[in-house]
């Protein structure tokens, strides 16, 4: 990390909102115009559609706080339950998120103290790419860093939650443990699920997975990119994709949406 950057991440300590308004900078001012310049996902739009003032949101994986910045003057901080099992990202998103509930736990099906793996590449730790999935290699990874993390299911933690709307999922190849762990609650509430779902971190073909979830009574979706819609997604449209289009936003899907049927 240059000298700068150093500098820069200092702020959070100094300054943690003038941090966040620097850091976050591509999310403020975010249109359907512009979002494709600033190569931002178009879900942080969506998302804000369809979340009311008073609806309860999950952030599991919340890695630099993306979501929680989105959300944080549109929804109670009360209604916000973040889960970040990094230690360096956990203290990090305590700085700048103080008022939303934190928890520095991994979220997955069973309960237990594992290794969570964070991948360097290119001489630099990826803390983003941080994950439970430790035979997961991403491209370019030269060696791992390993770190012991609570394990927990969701199912058993006790929220005292009196609703739930809506569930992010971005943990890097886990998603089926963390989403099993997790079926009394979603049966419960029947929240919305967007759910971070690559080939790449997968043995198994996704789409037998997506149809595990749909079973539980969800119709499957992505967002269609002109409408900024939910759109039905097929299997012949997901076999399509281009994992070299990762960082394509335009043209790559990675988010599936779950909405329950009625």
């Amino acid at each position: 990390m240059s000298v700068y950057s150093q500098l820069a991440e200092n702020l959070q300590y100094i300054s943690p909102s003038y941090y966040k308004s620097r850091f976050f900078k591509k999310l403020k001012g975010l249109t359907a115009q512009n979002l494709l310049e600033r190569k931002v996902e178009p879900e942080f739009l969506w998302i804000k559609e369809v979340l009311r003032k008073d609806s309860v949101f999950m952030d599991v994986g919340a890695n630099v706080g993306a979501y929680l910045f989105t959300l944080e003057n549109h929804l109670k901080p009360e209604n916000i339950f973040a889960f970040e099992p990094n230690q360096q990202l956990f203290k990090r998103l305590g700085r700048l998120f103080p008022k939303v509930n934190l928890f520095s736990v991994a979220l997955s099906d069973i309960s237990t103290i594992a290794e969570f793996k964070i991948p360097v590449i290119n001489g630099e730790k990826i803390h983003t790419r941080g994950t439970l999935q430790t035979s997961i290699k991403e491209k370019n990874e030269e060696k791992t860093i390993l770190q012991k993390v609570v394990v927990e299911p969701l199912d058993e933690l006790s929220l005292n939650l009196k609703k739930l709307d809506f569930i992010k999922i971005d943990v890097e190849g886990n998603e089926m443990q963390t989403l099993r762990g997790a079926r009394k609650t979603i049966e419960k509430y029947k929240p919305i699920l967007m759910v971070e779902m690559e080939q790449r971190h997968h043995q198994e073909n996704i789409w037998t997975l997506i149809s595990e979830i749909a079973d539980w009574g969800y119709s499957v979706n992505y967002l269609d990119r002109e409408k900024l819609q939910p759109k039905i997604l097929t299997e012949e449209f997901l076999n399509q994709q281009n994992p070299d289009n990762v960082k394509n936003y335009k043209d790559y899907i990675n988010n599936i949406i779950f909405l329950p049927k009625a």
